[in-house]
């Protein structure tokens, strides 16, 4: 049963962490001719929509362009917490939705300002792949709802990347408007696991009468 608690807790961290490292690390052992094609079936963006949408949004949370060691800290900081508040599933849940509609909703604008000609057509097929939608969803969650020592780390780790999350936000940037929609996205769905909670606790018990 120890096992079993240990696993809710920090399987999801881990189990992330690891996906990452090892996405990222066979991405860098590339050919870069190589590496350019899989950044470009892994983008979640509007000219991979229609082709592969799912298998964009699960591998391109598993690579990045860049290093990836802070990215893997601060997964481990964010998803362990995470895990330590909601359980495995609950986690889950609430850093795939943030990656999932933080990249609709930011993808979704880009599509309507390409539509209207705001912007040219080639910005269909801008790279857009990373963890940081799933780590910062989950920075954001356990700020907002973990107990006190995960807060504080939680809080660490979004001062960290916090300075490169929102360039370009007033300008509908794709990577800013993807971090603002991950962290309400997370806040709203751990809020909702929090409420959910708390009735199930303050529901009164049936008289067995």
């Amino acid at each position: 049963m120890r096992w079993v608690r240990l696993a809710d807790r920090y399987g999801l961290a881990l189990g992330y962490a690891a996906g990452l490292v090892l996405g990222t690390v066979a991405l860098h052992a590339q050919p870069a001719p190589v590496r350019a094609r899989w950044l470009d079936w892994a983008s979640t963006n509007l000219a991979n929509a229609p082709d592969h949408p799912i298998g964009a949004l699960v591998v391109s949370a598993f690579l990045t362009a860049g290093t990836v060691g802070w990215w893997v800290l601060l997964a481990l900081v964010g998803l362990g917490t995470v895990g330590v508040a909601f359980g495995a599933w609950r986690g889950f849940v609430i850093v795939a939705a943030a990656h999932v509609l933080g990249t609709v909703f930011s993808e979704g604008i880009l599509a309507y300002r390409v539509a209207t000609g705001a912007l040219p057509a080639a910005y269909r097929h801008i790279q857009d792949v990373g963890p940081s939608y799933v780590v910062v969803g989950a920075l954001a969650a356990g700020i907002a709802y973990a107990p006190w020592p995960g807060r504080l780390a939680c809080a660490a780790g979004f001062a960290v990347v916090a300075p490169s999350l929102f360039g370009g936000l007033f300008q509908l940037e794709v990577s800013a408007v993807g971090h603002v929609s991950a962290i309400l996205v997370a806040l709203a769905v751990g809020g909702g696991f929090v409420l959910a909670r708390r009735t199930a606790v303050t529901r009164p018990v049936p008289d067995a009468r």
